[in-house]
């Protein structure tokens, strides 16, 4: 069936055309035999170039496809070869370097660590020198003043001593008759010699007058003129103290002074021995 020239029904107006137009009647094509030739030949002709378009456009699938060569299978195994050695060399670089900076960053962390760690042993001994010196300053320091303090309290003790000491034989001057006669042995031993052509000086023993009564209980009347001794009180001397005069010297004796000499002689003799000098 033909479709309509407008593509719409008989019968029908197609659209877009206005109804109130008169249209002119159509009349159809002559098909007589006389023409029909013609026709005919331009339809053959139409399909013959048709049909030559379609075999143009498919193609033949008959020839058989020629052989690969020797040198053709070499071409596309060194295509292959090189596209592979490329990417194998690709991944081989960046794996190496993956690995590399791996191996480095261990090898970094190690090293920092290391020296990180010798660093702090070195400040540790440094801070430790430091503290140590200070230490050190502190206690000479602290034992500066020790040491004085020491030669102080030596000096104390010493001064004390010597006070005791003296009290003491103040006290055993009034109490034992010892101690007198030891100082006036001494005072009669300093003298010079008193004998010239076998006569003897007479000697005069001044004395407290409670050290005179110890000594006249000592020596008797026939003692002392034996000696050539007179003893003479004399108030103004302490106690322990003598004083000895002849015609050609006098000397005085006192119980203080022999106490400082004995002290003297003391301390000299245990500083000697305790540290080693004369």
């Amino acid at each position: 069936m033909s479709r309509h020239p407008y593509g719409a029904k008989p019968g029908r107006i197609p659209a877009g055309l206005n109804p109130d137009i008169e249209l002119d009647n159509w009349a159809w094509p002559d098909l007589s035999d006389a023409n029909a030739a013609p026709v005919a030949d331009a339809e053959q002709a139409l399909n013959i170039k048709r049909q030559a378009a379609l075999v143009e456009e498919v193609p033949d699938y008959s020839e058989e496809p020629e052989p690969l060569t020797a040198e053709a299978l070499e071409e596309i195994r060194q295509a292959a070869y090189e596209e592979g050695f490329a990417q194998g060399k690709q991944e081989g670089i960046a794996a190496g370097q993956e690995e590399g900076r791996l191996t480095g960053l261990q090898q970094g962390h190690e090293a920092g660590l290391s020296q990180g760690k010798e660093e702090g042993l070195e400040e540790g001994r440094a801070q430790i020198a430091e503290q140590v010196a200070q230490w050190q300053q502190l206690i000479s320091q602290l034992q500066a003043p020790l040491a004085q303090v020491d030669k102080v309290v030596e000096q104390s003790l010493v001064t004390l001593a010597i006070e005791l000491a003296r009290n003491l034989l103040k006290q055993e001057a009034t109490t034992s008759p010892q101690l007198l006669l030891a100082t006036v042995q001494e005072a009669i031993s300093a003298l010079p010699n008193t004998e010239h052509h076998g006569d003897t000086t007479a000697i005069t023993l001044y004395v407290h007058p409670e050290d005179l009564t110890i000594l006249e209980a000592h020596f008797d009347e026939r003692s002392l003129a034996k000696r050539h001794w007179q003893l003479i009180s004399e108030p103004s001397l302490a106690r322990g103290d003598v004083k000895v005069k002849t015609a050609l010297s006098e000397l005085d004796v006192s119980l203080a002074r022999r106490i400082d000499e004995l002290m003297a002689n003391f301390l000299h003799a245990n500083w000697a021995r305790f540290h080693g000098t004369d």
